[in-house]
């Protein structure tokens, strides 16, 4: 047992301390093993290093005529552009606090050597203002998925911000009231995580923000099957940025310099036909609500609706209340 705890605290030293860039001395290691309680000799850690070498881990061993043995770690799980990816993907994740993202981001950079770690800083940083305040956001996710594999139901109060800014549950959050929902599936869509499931009280999937779910309980009912059209890709598809709304297919004619904000929002596969020399249409599935009006306006005079004609009149309509509260 000696020997093992030996070699583990050898191995994890040198994977913290040393890399290509970073070699340790053996004066170094020895030094360090001194400290952790597992004193080596010169010839223990050469011994421990070739088994370490044995067992598939790669180390550099650095010997020179008249200089002091030295020692790299090259064994690396990841490389900087990966650990830099998921660096990113933790700062920018808005359903985690500001708190469980250091965290996260400090532990990503224990995987790196001392080379990479210097340069392992997020580059897309996110305001502090607009982070998740729910700390048992990850709890949330252990429940739901444990839900999920359990075939299970859950049961939660979900929370809004009143005029006060306060959190309060939605339908006062009684427990009459609470959620009972069947989980089948997590997405992350614009950084933030959501929940699809069932709900038998409004007869459809529907979605929640799972920072925004609270007092999140597993219950002993079995979840309600899954439709046997239902499908996570598609439903994260169809529900316009996850909002709710009338599944409907919409026909728009679009400027040709909008091909790229086109296929950021509805992908490659996106049925596209030309409109003139200026213009193309597509024809896409989206869930008609007022986020998707909001996502059309911003594009106004350059994207219209051409059908279904509701959906243009529905559009006009909301415009023309929206101009008339600005101009009261």
């Amino acid at each position: 047992m000696a020997t093992k705890n030996r070699i583990v605290t050898l191995m994890n030293y040198l994977r913290e301390h040393s890399d290509e860039s970073h070699p340790v001395s053996t004066a170094e290691i020895r030094e360090a093993m001194d400290r952790a309680g597992c004193p080596v000799t010169t010839s223990t850690l050469r011994s421990d290093i070739e088994s370490l070498r044995a067992s598939g881990y790669r180390i550099r061993i650095n010997e020179q005529s008249g200089m002091p043995t030295t020692y790299s770690w090259l064994s690396r799980e990841w490389t900087f552009p990966e650990l830099q990816i998921l660096t990113d993907a933790v700062s920018s994740a808005r359903f985690l606090t500001v708190k469980k993202s250091r965290e996260l981001m400090d532990r990503l950079a224990c995987m790196a050597g001392p080379a990479v770690r210097e340069k392992l800083e997020p580059r897309i940083l996110v305001s502090e203002h607009v982070k998740a305040p729910n700390s048992h956001i990850l709890a949330n996710v252990q429940i739901i998925d444990d839900a999920i594999r359990s075939d299970r139901k859950i049961t939660f109060r979900y929370m809004q911000y009143d005029a006060n800014k306060c959190p309060v549950p939605r339908h006062e959050g009684t427990p009459e009231e609470r959620y009972l929902i069947s989980p089948y599936a997590m997405v992350w869509n614009s950084d933030w995580y959501y929940l699809a499931g069932y709900s038998e009280k409004r007869n459809k999937v529907i979605t929640f923000r799972i920072d925004r779910m609270d007092r999140v309980r597993q219950v002993r009912q079995r979840r309600a099957a899954e439709p046997k059209d239902f499908s996570v890709q598609d439903y994260a598809d169809k529900i316009f940025r996850m909002y709710d709304g009338k599944i409907q297919e919409v026909v728009l004619r679009c400027r040709n310099h909008l091909m790229d904000q086109v296929i950021d929002r509805f992908g490659p596969d996106v049925t596209i036909r030309k409109s003139g020399r200026e213009y193309f249409e597509i024809v896409v599935t989206v869930a008609v609500s007022a986020t998707f009006y909001s996502w059309l306006f911003q594009f106004t005079g350059e994207m219209v609706v051409i059908s279904p004609g509701h959906v243009k009149d529905a559009y006009a309509d909301m415009l023309e209340e929206a101009l008339d509260d600005a101009l009261t």
